[in-house]
């Protein structure tokens, strides 16, 4: 059951060495130690690492690892974490890869730039908050340099994919996306 082997694809050595897609550190060190030979197991006495399974899927789905052995950490069930629960977590995060450009409200014909102030500061803050101000400084960063309605929107899953990334955030995944959804 937890004996599902992850290697590295080329995408995750290439985040190993360059540190481009702002994992946290965290993950980051997860990523690390995926080589082919460990199992979920092992993984499992990684020290402060409190979502394995969530931290798993994430690296999984973003395309950084594979698993060795045919299995894939949607279908290993890993005993839940005095954190998250694992079944907790593909239930909330569908809504993410459904996104389209029919969850987002109609932008006024002329530039808002209140309503993109607020979408801009509203993802930002909440990251800061969810994440720590140095758990997704890429993304940060990304969010930052948006000057568009268009850019945020863009950048609306992988903020969602981060806030739920979290304890705290899974929790309030509904009413932040609401207040989000409002402005953006």
């Amino acid at each position: 059951m937890n004996s599902a082997v992850f290697i590295k694809t080329p995408k995750g050595v290439q985040e190993i060495e360059t540190k481009a897609n702002g994992l946290s550190t965290i993950e980051r060190w997860v990523l690390i130690y995926i080589d082919g030979k460990r199992t979920l197991e092992d993984l499992k006495t990684l020290p402060r690492v409190n979502d394995l399974h969530g931290i798993i899927t994430m690296l999984e789905g973003a395309g950084y690892i594979t698993p060795l052995n045919g299995a894939s950490a949607s279908s290993t069930p890993v005993p839940a974490s005095p954190v998250v629960t694992p079944v907790a977590t593909p239930a909330v995060s569908q809504p993410a890869s459904t996104t389209s450009a029919s969850i987002f409200r109609e932008l006024p014909a002329t530039f808002d730039s209140a309503k993109f102030g607020m979408a801009k500061n509203f993802m930002i803050n909440t990251l800061n908050t969810f994440q720590g101000f140095y758990g997704v400084t890429a993304l940060v960063r990304k969010l930052d340099h948006c000057q568009t309605h268009e850019e945020l929107r863009g950048l609306y899953d992988e903020w969602y994919s981060a806030i739920i990334g979290t304890r705290q955030g899974l929790k309030q995944e509904r009413t932040l996306r609401e207040k989000l959804l409002a402005v953006l």
